[in-house]
């Protein structure tokens, strides 16, 4: 049957091949991010434990391990910034963490060559060790087995590697090395909060009765402990959600339903199909009922093809979905996707593919199916019978079918629309500086080695004098984090006026600390002055800030010359005294440092200050330069290795780079998006064009008559576009509430644009009536051509 009908088979097999392409893509994305556990055996009994205030104090962490019945175990770590430096190499800034002895047997992971950590290797005074990652156990020293017991350098102290672990394992996050979490003075404070848990559900126990016995064990920290633990709630959630949730899982799921819709258009797409051919298998399906076959067998037959149709198709569709994959899997590389999620064919995604295909069948070819085995066997025999599948069932169906498709493919396009519309604002959102050839690094000393602050002011003077001798290098500063990096946030104060609120609490604005030159460097125009090198010496504190910062707490008067406080601790509510007054020297335009373009937040009001006056510890070089990147990054970790060989460079990248990772969810998304909207348009569109030309050929005989009764032309083409007007009509309008209801689902995650946006609803009400009108006018232009002599002659 399939290879007497190829232009048939052709069009139904692509349609189905999108429709189950797209889904099996999808699905591939959802099952990686969502429904697989962490690469351990039973990974849903692990979970995140996590107070109100993100990461909790070592003693609590003690009390929970020790109080705690609703679990196997429970494990800390802290996140740790590792430089290694040893003699294999040049310095590098690895990923590492301090983890509790029992992380990795609480995981159910031990190292693949070597030992473990020991309870006697968290103690203090315990020889340092150290474990490594398969990945930099090959990258650096080459897989070789004698790098147990050799000695490496992490932030200048020397440790000895015990262990290697197994490839792949890469806890908590791309996690390279792991040393000790270390009971020291610094953890014996419950007021200092720096370690994250993950514990293992009891056998029995449920996430809630986890969270109910952490409620009361947090409830009896507060009593015993009011001055640090008052008012601190402990939170339990399965720990794959601490990098999947919020606004991630939100559109995961949005688009999940949207390639659902392009599934049911495609579907409905063939079935129109399979009941536009219907007439020509009534006299094979009558003859076969004359012979004795059942409605049953009748409409298993049919479905067996239907089935076999959709496996074909969702052959083809598996290799736009293995692109499909491979895409998003490149697009999402460098945006901090947790190292677990692998996007890879399973056990799940084929089983998700067996049974779409095997319901995709029966959903097109069902009601054909029964729609053929009704067929009137007596009349279809008869010289010229119909049957009943011409009649007013089948015209319904098909009606109904094609309303269905305008409807989906409107939400579709309003969903791609708002997503594209909230990308498009995020690229045209001004960061606040010309970002072409400029190339960022990151620099941390250790503080070990530079604990003063005048020693960090000397090694960043002894290094930007050592930088700027690159040759090509145009224009080069520092600063304590640059554009779209964020910033330290301060507690401000005005001098002579009342800053605090209701709650007794400062406002917070971000603090930057910057060279003289970094305005220039950012080609940023200054109203007043910029900074001097003799600014930020005692008796010279002074301070620049941004346009926001001025009408925010100056609006309507002068802010040059006058003075402010910046707190160095955020939960104070008064001002504090040691901190030195300010003198406003400036003004700058609005640059982005933190926030960034979404509907709630803008820039937000920073104060600059000198470098000299605050040197921080960690900070970035910002290079303006044309030389090629790799040339460029060489010449400046040539030149840091002269100045202190032991400190890396990391977070090498560019200002555009930076900016696009900002946005990647709009960029990556809003191309799915609009990709299965365009999919969808264009199969509405081939149904609406084919159902209206086999309905012409149909009535045929009643438009000749028409014509020969003298109908004009335009009579005609009414004719053949009233249909189509209608189910424009009808479908735009069941798509409008679909769609509402859509656009809530994403407002959490559309960019200045609003969920009920207007020109999004209307510009896609006339693009689907023009698309749909567009489909039914070749048909109707063909029936205006029609020879009415010839028409009547068809009977």
């Amino acid at each position: 049957m399939m290879v007497k009908n190829p232009g048939f088979t052709l069009a139904a097999i692509l349609a189905l091949a999108l429709g189950i392409g797209v889904n099996s893509t999808i699905f591939t994305l959802v099952n990686a991010a969502l429904l697989n556990g962490l690469p351990f055996d039973r990974p849903d009994e692990i979970m995140e434990i996590r107070s109100n205030r993100g990461t909790s104090s070592y003693l609590d962490f003690l009390d929970y391990r020790a109080q705690s019945r609703a679990f196997k175990g429970i494990a800390g770590f802290s996140p740790l910034n590792a430089d290694l430096s040893d003699v294999q190499s040049a310095a590098e800034r690895v990923t590492g963490a301090s983890v509790t002895s029992n992380m990795f047997s609480l995981l159910g992971r031990g190292p693949l060559i070597g030992r473990d950590f020991a309870p006697e290797d968290e103690k203090p005074g315990a020889v340092p060790v150290a474990l490594l990652s398969h990945f930099l156990w090959e990258a650096r020293y080459g897989r070789r087995p004698d790098v147990l017991g050799a000695t490496i350098r992490v932030n200048l102290q020397t440790y000895t590697v015990v262990g290697v672990m197994p490839e792949g394992e890469e806890f908590p996050q791309a996690t390279r090395l792991w040393i000790p979490l270390i009971q020291d003075q610094n953890r014996q404070r419950r007021d200092q909060r720096n370690v994250d848990i993950v514990g293992r559900l009891a056998d029995g126990a449920t996430v809630e009765s986890a969270r109910a016995e952490l409620k009361t064990i947090s409830s009896r920290l507060a009593q015993s402990y009011p001055e640090t633990n008052k008012d601190i709630e402990t939170l339990v959630r399965p720990y794959t959600e601490r990098g999947t949730g919020g606004p991630i899982r939100v559109v995961l799921y949005a688009m999940q339903g949207a390639v659902a819709f392009v599934l049911l258009i495609a579907c409905a797409n063939v079935a129109n199909l399979f009941l536009s051919r219907a007439v020509r298998r009534m006299r094979e399906t009558s003859v076969r009922t004359a012979l004795g076959a059942s409605r049953w067998r009748i409409v298993r037959q049919l479905l067996i093809e239907s089935v076999m149709l959709s496996f074909i198709g969702g052959l083809l569709g598996s290799g736009l979905a293995y692109f499909g994959v491979r895409w998003f899997d490149a697009a999402v590389a460098d945006t901090g996707k947790p190292y677990w999620i692998v996007f890879e064919l399973d056990a799940n995604v084929l089983l998700f593919f067996v049974a779409i295909c095997v319901a995709t069948g029966i959903l097109f070819g069902l009601a054909p199916a029964l729609q053929i085995s009704k067929t009137n066997t007596t009349e279809t025999l008869k010289e010229g019978g119909r049957g009943g599948s011409s009649g007013t069932r089948g015209k319904r169906l098909i009606n109904v079918l094609l309303v269905a498709e305008v409807a989906l493919t409107f939400v579709l396009l309003v969903g791609a629309g708002l997503m594209m519309r909230s990308f498009l604002n995020t690229q045209r959102f001004d960061i606040g500086i010309d970002t072409r050839d400029l190339m960022t690094v990151q620099v941390q000393p250790p503080e070990s080695r530079y604990s003063q602050p005048a020693d960090r002011l000397a090694f960043q003077e002894r290094l930007t004098e050592r930088l700027r001798t690159i040759p090509g290098i145009d224009k080069l500063t520092i600063a304590s984090q640059p554009p779209a990096g964020g910033a330290q946030g301060r507690t401000l104060s005005v001098a002579g006026r009342q800053m605090t609120d209701a709650n007794n609490r400062l406002p917070i604005v971000g603090r930057i600390a910057v060279l003289p030159d970094y305005f220039d460097t950012l080609d940023i125009k200054v109203r007043g002055r910029e900074f001097s090198a003799a600014d930020g010496a005692p008796g010279a504190e002074v301070a620049i800030v941004n346009q926001p910062f001025v009408t925010r707490y100056f609006s309507g008067g002068e802010v040059i010359g006058k003075q402010i406080r910046l707190g160095q601790d955020l939960n104070r509510g008064a001002e504090d005294p040691n901190a030195p007054l300010l003198t406003i020297v400036g003004v700058s335009p609005a640059v982005l440092q933190q926030g960034g373009p979404n509907q709630d937040q803008s820039i937000q009001p920073a104060v600059y200050v000198p470098f000299r006056q605050e040197p921080t510890i960690a900070f970035t070089v910002l290079a303006r330069s044309r030389i090629p990147r790799a040339n460029l990054i060489a010449s400046l970790r040539s030149e840091l290795r002269n100045v202190d060989p032991d400190i890396p460079l990391y977070n090498i990248r560019s200002m555009d780079d930076i900016i696009r990772q900002r946005v990647w969810p709009m960029r990556v998304f809003g191309t799915l998006f609009t990709a299965f909207a365009l999919i969808a348009i264009v199969l509405s569109a081939v149904g609406i064009y084919a159902v209206t030309s086999y309905g012409v050929g149909q009535r045929t005989q009643e438009i000749g008559i028409r014509m020969a009764l003298g109908a004009s032309d335009r009579d005609v083409m009414w004719l053949v576009l009233r249909q189509g007007v209608r189910r424009i009509g009808i479908g735009v309008v069941i798509g409008l509430l679909a769609a509402w209801g859509l656009a809530r689902v994403l407002a959490s995650v559309l960019v200045q644009v609003s969920p009920d946006d207007p020109l999004t609803f209307v510009s896609i009400t006339v693009l689907l009536a023009v698309v749909t009108l567009a489909a039914c006018l070749a048909p109707a232009r063909r029936a205006m051509r029609l020879d009415p002599v010839d028409s009547l002659r068809t009977e």
